[in-house]
């Protein structure tokens, strides 16, 4: 039915860190504390270390970076626990099947840049942060979307 699901391309070069590389620097970042959120991440680190999205490329999610890490996944804010979306699951595989068809691509990038496009804004489709969040993963969400 859709085209196959094609991973977003890798940069080229060489792998500056490994895996176990990373994993150490969040327990590093995490200060003896339990578990640690993007934004205390993004403090804490140091400008050339590596960064949030690296993690959440290499993992998957940055829960599971979390998790491999062995550090507890960041709980959801207490003022979101109850909070609903008004954007169902289909309409955001939709959106992603929406922009490939419009772009020829699903990369983050893509669909943003289509979804926010100054000629033709979209605000009947849900953000790139919806969705990864809704999804776990942006990978998650263009492989279903590609199925």
């Amino acid at each position: 039915m859709y085209a196959a699901h094609v991973p977003a391309p890798m940069k080229s070069g060489p792998v500056v860190y490994t895996d176990r590389e990373l994993l150490c620097v969040l327990i590093r970042l995490a200060q003896g504390e339990s578990t640690l959120g993007r934004r205390t991440f993004e403090q804490r680190r140091r400008g050339a270390g590596p960064s949030a999205p690296l993690y959440e490329r290499r993992f998957g999610s940055w829960s599971r970076a979390l998790e491999l890490a062995g550090l507890d996944a960041v709980a959801r804010p207490e003022q979101l626990r109850d909070a609903t979306t008004k954007w169902t699951q289909d309409q955001l595989i939709a959106a992603i099947r929406w922009c490939l068809l419009v772009t020829g691509s699903t990369t983050l990038a893509a669909y943003e840049a289509w979804r926010t496009d100054p000629v033709n804004p979209k605000s009947d489709v849900p953000p790139a942060t919806t969705i990864r969040f809704r999804m776990g993963s942006w990978s998650r969400a263009t492989e279903l979307a590609c199925s």
